[in-house]
């Protein structure tokens, strides 16, 4: 079975409950790799942590040195600028492999691995 490598920047109100989710999946196909969120008190963050999850500060720096080790980054900031030098540094870099998911595809996947049982939070 394949593994799929996931990632996720911004760990506020929306990324900490899509987290958690994540987490809290019992497929073993789905490995949350790393976070990044400047507020590194966030309980979200100790969490991801705790679970094995490399820590960023800034998406950025986390895609530059993770580059290809992550399949998917879920880019829950809200922050276009962000999203935008993302995909400059994927291109940068040559990477042809990680993709950067937006929130709509976030909520997609909360619904699936939810099974719609849980309140998809708004920002």
């Amino acid at each position: 079975m394949r593994t799929v490598k996931v990632a996720i920047a911004g760990l506020g109100k929306v990324g900490s409950v899509f987290l958690d989710a994540l987490l809290s999946s019992e497929s073993d196909s789905i490995k949350v790799v790393a976070v990044a969120e400047p507020r590194e008190e966030l309980e979200s963050v100790k969490k991801a942590k705790e679970m094995g999850a490399g820590y960023f500060r800034d998406a950025r720096n986390m895609l530059e040195a993770l580059g290809d080790e992550i399949d998917i980054l879920f880019d829950l900031t809200g922050n276009a600028i962000v999203r935008t030098e993302l995909h400059e540094i994927l291109s940068g870099q040559g990477n042809r492999h990680t993709i950067i998911a937006p929130e709509r595809i976030a909520y997609l996947i909360w619904a699936l691995i939810t099974e719609g049982n849980k309140r998809y939070p708004r920002p």
